[in-house]
């Protein structure tokens, strides 16, 4: 079986505008960040490259939202993906759900769920034209706009995508998933004999999270986030053997939880940091970052959530010594799901 990403046109602007404005609201900061030195008692060489530096943003932010565009359709050819444009069929479609009220509109004329409706025209149109397919869809509105009949078959998220039986049956190749429990159990056994995944997680998750951001009610940030700058080394690292998930071609996700001291960095309003109790409560480092606020860095105890992927030779299985199927050079830490305060 071949999968092929289908993107309906709305999907994709619907993203496309999204990064748009998040870089658009970076470029704003930027040049009033540059535009508040320049008006500083500086050096008239300094003055002179940050106005240079204000006026090459300005100039080139156009192509920076271009660019932050175009990144979706660079990825989407990437991976063979197809653009699905509007046309007629699905314009007149969509406006008649409008006028109507039909799914997924709630009401006649509601303009909030006009959207909504192309995309569903758009699925409807590729049904008609290469028979059963299946929407990863996460919007409610839009999974109920399809009938059980309708030969589609929709998913809240990936994840219950990559579950379901047809992508389940597809992975099932040369016998691994009828042996999915001998295997996991080889593999935790190995860990418990030789930690060389938990050895891969603590020597590598530092640069998984430096420059990351985590929030606390207790930072004394206007938001109370600070950002990862720096860290040490990681303790009680955990494997979540449980909720283990293979995604095929010998690929395992195993979820893990650890301990980790960092230092990380914040801005403190100067009168707040002033109020603050030396004999009561920690007092962060601090330098000056400008006429209202403090650059505060201070050590944090943090506990991480992640994901770490491994990969076996799933044509060469060993049961018995599984470690001769695991390639150590294959270890990924995929992705940092959680980080908060211990």
């Amino acid at each position: 079986m071949i999968i092929r990403l289908h993107i309906p046109y709305v999907v994709m602007r619907e993203f496309q505008t999204q990064q748009r404005e998040i870089y658009s609201k970076d470029l704003d900061k930027a040049i009033y960040g540059v535009s508040g030195l320049a008006r500083k008692q500086l050096d008239s060489a300094l003055l002179d490259n940050l106005n240079d530096i204000k006026e090459k943003l300005e100039k080139d932010s156009e192509s920076i939202l271009d660019s932050a565009e175009s990144q979706f359709t660079d990825w989407a050819k990437n991976i063979g993906a197809e653009i699905y444009p509007l046309c007629i069929d699905q314009t007149n479609a969509a406006l008649e759900a409008y006028f109507q009220g039909k799914p997924p509109l709630k009401s006649v004329k509601n303009r909030n769920d006009i959207p909504d409706s192309f995309i569903v025209q758009s699925v409807n149109k590729l049904r008609s034209e290469v028979g059963e397919i299946h929407v990863v869809v996460e919007d409610v509105k839009i999974r109920d706009a399809f009938s059980v009949g309708d030969k589609i078959t929709t998913y809240e998220n990936l994840s219950d995508f990559i579950e379901s039986e047809p992508i389940q049956h597809e992975l099932n190749d040369l016998d691994l998933i009828d042996n999915i429990d001998q295997i996991v159990d080889a593999i935790e056994q190995n860990e418990n004999d030789n930690p060389e995944i938990m050895n891969f997680i603590a020597n590598n998750v530092g640069e998984s999270i430096v420059w990351k951001t985590f929030t606390d009610s207790s930072i004394r940030d206007d938001n109370n986030e600070a950002t990862i700058n720096s860290y040490g080394e990681s303790e009680d690292v955990e494997l979540c053997f449980n909720d283990i998930a293979y995604y095929g071609n010998g690929q395992f996700g195993i979820p893990f939880d650890l301990k980790i001291l960092v230092l990380a960095d914040y801005y403190i309003f100067k009168s707040d940091f002033y109020c603050m109790d030396p004999e009561k409560e920690h007092v962060p480092y601090v330098s000056d970052h400008n006429k209202h606020y403090f650059e505060a860095e201070e050590e944090f105890e943090l506990c991480i959530s992640g994901l770490v992927s491994i990969e076996i030779d799933r044509d060469n299985i060993n049961l018995e010594d599984i470690a001769l199927s695991i390639n150590e050079e294959d270890f990924v830490i995929d992705e940092i799901t959680d980080i908060q305060l211990c």
